[in-house]
């Protein structure tokens, strides 16, 4: 979903025409809400990563060294960086709206 302008409505069904112009200064409120949003998403997926990963049973022939563990939790906050679950994009969304009001009676 691209964010660069942003609508009232959900941005990726509004028309062109209907998308309000943004000061810079908001444009730039919501790029920097955007980026936000989606570190929070990727802390948050990192640290299901964790959990989850506590609750495998090891072995002890081939799991527990130290290095295994800085390797695991280094490929978990990579992973984390790319996958996405929606999150981030829903928090966007539901944030933005106190950067640009939505319009009242059109929507409701």
């Amino acid at each position: 979903m691209d964010f660069k302008t942003v609508s009232v409505a959900d941005p990726a069904s509004a028309p062109e025409s209907s998308v309000p112009s943004i000061s810079p200064k908001k444009q730039k409120e919501l790029d920097n809400l955007k980026k936000a949003c989606a570190d929070f998403e990727s802390i948050f997926v990192n640290q299901l990563f964790k959990e989850m990963r506590k609750t495998v049973h090891k072995t002890g022939v081939t799991s527990g060294s130290k290095a295994e563990e800085i390797f695991s939790d280094m490929l978990d906050q990579e992973r984390s960086k790319k996958m996405q679950l929606g999150l981030g994009d829903m928090l966007f969304k539901q944030l933005s709206a106190t950067i640009i009001p939505p319009k009242r009676g059109r929507y409701l």
